[in-house]
């Protein structure tokens, strides 16, 4: 039985080679545009491959899909999709039987032996079906196997030759189908060899055409037709339209004998073509130049550039990353396939279907490639990256190439969050703060009204009760002057570190006094400061700033932990003073302990306990100031001990 192909592809020149190729193994083709067409033929005339683009597979099978798949199971064929792998992915879920992909772009011999392949193996050979005699004449090895690979699929009889002598001694011997010949070969170019061929009877009805790795100019063509070239056509890595020119001519036939004309020129055709061989050898030697500057530019910016750049060969599906991007995800090039699959694979699997999604869209519809995604790093974790690329097109608007440049902008995602999160942070401190500072305006505002009831209304005991409201009113004046001087110190604070009035101090002696005028608050709040043993300990602070530090510990004991005791110690080393509090409050989460000592930071909600936040980053300030360190300990609902660590001696650059 004949080898049957049903072609959906749409109408144009590349559709007419890939049927001439295909028709060329002996096989039955019939080509269609649309693949309801190709279903209803189906039915009537089965067809052993169905070979179907992927854009028109897609809009025939939205109302189609049922009826394509019955016809595929009942008339036992296979389906071979034309599709780039960014679009597979995409269409396995179709689930059709005997689905399969041919990968673009397609050169005709990767088509003929994909379909050669899905052929059932007693039907991939047609009968009685004759293998064409190609000779190719060329003085140049890699351009033979260049040109063989292109041919072999299409398992014609391809004879080789290295010059014009030897490929007209051949063909004399052997008659040949078509004749392939290098227009510029040394001794008898192929000119002179289609002219010879011209002029035996025997053979001048043999299709020669003629081939060179630049394009024909009219000098060229003009040349060829005097000899009676069947075609001048320019040889291309892929070899499409040099297989395609072979193709026509097997098809059309021998051409009928025309004896050639007597003054061909030959001599001065050969001598101008020198000149322009000479003059493209000169502009080739510029291009060069100009390439070598290019690639020198190129690497320059590659290296100086924070992206890294990708390079997408669809032909031979490869792809080239950069240094700098392999050095992105912590690779190297070994580590790197340099395969789609291998970047695919990199794609976190959340962001994936989206990436492949894009670059389906971009090589069929020609959509902006602009997307966002996350890589994997060889530790692991996974960076943010951005990407852009665009594709390049053949003749056919078949994309054949695509690069771009993909950029990490983890470090750029995680200062942005931390700017979010210190926006959020200083809203809240100015909400924190206004309610603060109204607090005690509003408990002033009362003690004042209330001592002007008293002046007005003239009652007895007028003056215990003006002492003792001016008393509160007085402690709410210290209380807004208290957090007035920690708005200013920490605004200071945060520019440089506070500046230190250095002098002999007793730390023991700071620590009573505090401890004294702190009596009076922890009284009220119900707590005993426990003050242990406190040997003298001299050393070079300034007694200011130590004062505020010892200050805002006890403040911070006895509003977290009221009713307990406060344990205040001081422990004497040679060289260092620890000053110890302890508290039994409501301690300290673990997770809240490494962020304590930032600014608006605090290890409670706002709503519970009042305070701008700002306690312990003044205090750290001021440690670290006199070269000093702080550190807690602590256990949720059993209190927290904290130890402030002052050299005795003083700062370094005090020192210094």
């Amino acid at each position: 039985m004949k080898p049957t192909v049903l072609l959906v592809e749409e109408a144009g020149s590349m559709r007419d080679v890939q049927v001439l190729a295909l028709e060329s193994q002996g096989w039955a083709v019939t080509a269609l545009s649309e693949l309801p067409a190709a279903i209803t033929v189906l039915h009537a005339e089965p067809a052993h491959v169905l070979v179907v683009a992927a854009g028109l597979l897609v809009a025939g099978v939205v109302a189609g899909q049922e009826a394509l798949r019955r016809a595929l199971a009942l008339a036992d064929t296979r389906l071979r999709v034309l599709a780039f792998p960014a679009e597979q992915d995409g269409l396995r879920h179709l689930d059709l039987p005997g689905l399969g992909f041919l990968d673009r772009p397609l050169t005709l011999g990767a088509l003929v032996e994909g379909v050669r392949q899905a052929l059932p193996t007693q039907a991939r050979e047609a009968p009685g079906t004759a293998r064409p005699m190609v000779l190719v004449a060329d003085d140049d090895p890699v351009s033979r196997k260049l040109l063989q690979l292109h041919l072999v699929p299409l398992r014609f009889d391809v004879r080789m030759v290295a010059d014009g002598v030897t490929a007209l001694e051949w063909a004399k011997r052997h008659r040949p189908d078509v004749v392939l010949a290098d227009a510029l070969m040394p001794g008898m170019d192929g000119f002179r060899v289609c002219l010879a061929l011209r002029q035996d009877p025997r053979l001048a009805r043999v299709p020669v055409i003629l081939t060179h790795t630049v394009a024909p100019d009219e000098l060229d063509l003009r040349m060829a037709h005097n000899v009676g070239a069947n075609g001048f056509v320019r040889r291309t890595q892929e070899g499409d339209e040099l297989v395609g020119a072979l193709l026509h001519e097997l098809r059309a036939g021998a051409p009928a004998h025309v004896a050639p004309p007597t003054d061909l020129g030959t001599e001065e055709h050969l001598y101008r073509m020198v000149r322009q061989l000479e003059r493209r050898v000169g502009l080739l030697e510029q291009a060069e130049r100009t390439a070598r500057e290019s690639e020198a530019r190129f690497r320059l910016v590659v290296n100086g550039s924070y992206d890294g750049i990708w390079d997408w060969d669809l032909r031979r599906q490869t792809m080239y990353w950069s240094p700098r991007l392999l050095e992105m995800l912590g690779l190297r090039p070994e580590d790197f396939a340099g395969t789609y699959e291998a970047f695919t694979e990199l794609i976190h699997p959340e962001d994936r279907p989206d990436v492949l999604a894009s670059l389906a869209a971009h090589l069929e519809r020609g959509v902006p490639y602009d997307v966002s995604f996350r890589l994997r790093h060889v530790t692991g974790g996974y960076r943010s990256c951005v990407s852009r690329g665009r594709a390049l097109r053949d003749t056919q608007g078949r994309a054949v190439r695509m690069a771009g440049i993909i950029g990490d902008v983890t470090e750029q995602l995680r200062m942005y969050r931390e700017t979010q999160e210190a926006v959020r942070a200083r809203d809240e401190f100015l909400s924190v703060a206004a309610h603060e500072l109204r607090t005690p305006l509003a408990a002033l505002r009362l003690r004042v009204q209330g001592a002007q009831g008293v002046l007005h209304a003239g009652v007895a005991g007028a003056q215990e009760r003006l002492e003792r409201a001016l008393d509160a009113a007085d402690r709410q004046v210290q209380r807004l002057s208290d957090l007035v001087e920690s708005l200013l110190d920490v605004s200071q604070l945060q520019g440089s570190a506070p500046r230190l009035h250095l002098e002999d101090v007793d730390l023991a002696s700071v620590v009573r006094e505090v401890v004294s005028r702190s009596e009076e608050a922890a009284a009220r709040v119900g707590c005993r400061l426990v003050v242990g043993a406190l040997e003298p300990t001299p050393g070079k602070w300034d007694v200011a700033r130590l004062s505020q530090v010892v200050t805002h510990l006890l403040s911070n004991a006895m509003k977290f932990g009221p009713g307990k005791p406060v344990e205040v110690g001081l422990e004497s080393e040679a060289d260092v003073a620890t000053l110890v509090v302890t508290d039994h409050g409501i301690g300290i989460a673990p997770g809240r302990v490494d962020g304590l000592f930032r600014r608006f930071e605090r290890a409670v909600p706002v709503r519970h306990y009042g305070g701008l936040g700002l306690g312990l980053y003044r205090l750290r300030r001021i440690v670290e100031a006199h070269g000093g360190e702080v550190s807690v300990n602590s256990t949720p609902g059993e209190g927290a001990t904290f130890r402030i660590r002052l050299p005795r001696s003083g700062p370094v650059v005090a020192r210094a």
